[in-house]
């Protein structure tokens, strides 16, 4: 695993822009929490964030007051059991080589999103890893920032 570099993230923040303000926002494979913390101080209503170690993000969601959630587990098998969550932006940040791809977009697509969703999902660079089509979710755009790429859908 890699984290995301300071330029891909703020560049990812600079594109969604004002839709962040007020948005439910969910964070995939979030590692240190970042994503949740960046997008809460910058105006999120709340953000849940995702991943197989999740401590350290409850811990400074509470000593800070701000309304993250730490949520332990493998990704997949919590999205399934977010049925009756409505999230406005995903972000996803997978592991290098991840092999789920086509599984990531299917499950967040089968989430309950907010009309006219961001769902960004970050991957190697000049890789194509998603062959599977969605019900709701289509190809928006690519950033491209060094060594990755972050594919937005809408």
């Amino acid at each position: 695993m890699r984290p995301t570099s300071e330029r891909a993230r703020q560049a990812f923040f600079n594109i969604v822009g004002d839709r962040i303000d007020g948005a439910r926002f969910l964070d995939l494979f979030s590692g240190s929490g970042i994503f949740s913390f960046e997008a809460v101080s910058r105006g999120a209503a709340s953000s849940i964030a995702i991943d197989r170690d999740t401590d350290s993000i409850t811990k400074l969601a509470e000593k800070w007051g701000v309304p993250v959630k730490g949520v332990r587990g493998d990704v997949l098998a919590v999205l399934a059991r977010l049925s009756r969550e409505t999230f406005d932006v995903v972000f996803a940040d997978p592991p290098y080589d991840y092999p789920r791809y086509d599984d990531l977009l299917q499950a967040v697509d089968g989430l309950s999103l907010a009309p006219d969703p961001v769902v960004a999902v970050e991957h190697r660079r000049r890789t194509e890893p998603f062959t599977a089509q969605t019900k709701k979710l289509h190809f928006q755009r690519r950033a491209e920032y060094g060594e990755i790429w972050i594919t937005f859908f809408a």
